[in-house]
């Protein structure tokens, strides 16, 4: 979930005009993402807007969304995967246009849905697609020589200041602001979970550095909210400003629920057995339910500046990732013992 952005929308609709010589009638703002969006819709057709705040966080964004355009242009360029967000230049041929204190990135439409709750049911659909996405790292890369992240090192590194937050969080008064005092109030029952997957994560960490591995283009984030099916009942893979160089385990961890089914379907287009290693998967699964709580912890704890913007960071919490951090330790036994069956 995203907050509305404090822009003028006005300014927003001249922007558009002027940088990119679209007729918009209307903007609908698009809460459902990390980075604010709106749907722009006039006589020219539709269009995808993302925004980058004037702000920590927005420059953060707009230095990986500078890295995602050109490889949004790659994949379908190279025809490895057509089905992507097609990025739009403006009038002068740039990435961005400036509103206000915000930059601005203009897509095409897609016609389609986001598959949410039935993402699971199209992991069989999903898990050819990311084969095809890493069987062409060597051309992608060719053209791409930096994606939105850097490559893989393992890392932690939010582990600090999680644990300096949770301290904090102790501390809080009830002259703090609201949103401050609810994560007070919300994240006790899960710390000691929270203690026991920092504590499994350094274990798989260690595992994970003791050995090489093979890196491929990962798009790092590819669940049901960054999956659509369009019109014609087709899979789009959308948001890749978290791709990197990565193990294929960084992309296949997400498929646990149906990953030992759906797996020879990956094989399948690489050709080769995937020979996944346990303990990069328990890693992935560990590190992004203590990743997602550090980030939504930290806006609020030390960057939020609007109650709207702590509510939509503590509903996240709230309704999506900690409960992903209570079922965590067992979505990991589960995946290994179905490992483990097949």
């Amino acid at each position: 979930m995203s907050a509305e952005p404090a822009l003028d929308r006005a300014a927003l609709l001249r922007v558009l005009g002027s940088e990119y010589g679209l007729e918009v009638e209307s903007l609908t703002f698009l809460p459902e993402g990390t980075a604010p969006a709106y749907r722009a819709e006039g006589s020219g057709g539709r269009f995808f807007v993302k925004v980058m705040p004037g702000t920590a966080h927005g420059a953060e964004l707009r230095k990986r969304v500078a890295a995602e355009l050109p490889l949004l242009r790659a994949l379908r360029g190279l025809g490895l995967l057509t089905r992507v967000p097609q990025p739009l230049f403006t009038r002068d041929g740039a990435d961005f246009a400036g509103v206000e204190d915000c930059f601005l990135a203009l897509f095409a439409w897609i016609e389609g849905t986001n598959l949410e709750s039935g993402w699971t049911g199209a992991l069989g659909e999903l898990a050819p697609l990311l084969s095809h996405l890493h069987a062409g790292t060597e051309e992608i890369v060719t053209l791409v020589p930096q994606l939105p992240v850097p490559p893989e090192d393992f890392g932690l590194p939010f582990e600090r200041g999680l644990s300096d937050d949770l301290r904090l969080l102790k501390t809080v008064r009830q002259d703090d602001r609201p949103g401050v005092r609810a994560l007070r109030d919300l994240l006790p029952p899960y710390e000691a979970t929270i203690e026991r997957l920092l504590k499994s994560a350094r274990g798989f960490q260690a595992a994970a550095r003791a050995r090489p591995h093979r890196y491929v283009v990962c798009h790092t984030d590819a669940h049901g909210g960054n999956v659509m099916r369009d019109m014609s009942g087709d899979l789009w893979i959308i948001d890749w400003e978290t791709a990197r160089l990565a193990p294929p385990e960084h992309d296949l961890w997400m498929l646990h629920e149906r990953l030992p089914e759906v797996l020879p379907a990956y094989e399948a287009v690489a050709g080769r057995s995937a020979n996944l290693d346990p303990n990069l998967l328990g890693f992935y699964l560990c590190r992004r339910a203590l990743e997602d709580v550090a980030r939504a912890v930290n806006l609020i704890l030390h960057q939020n500046t609007r109650p709207e913007q702590d509510q939509d960071c503590l509903t996240g919490l709230d309704r999506d990732i900690l409960p992903s951090v209570a079922g965590a330790e067992g979505a990991l036994e589960a995946l290994l013992g179905r490992l483990d069956a097949g």
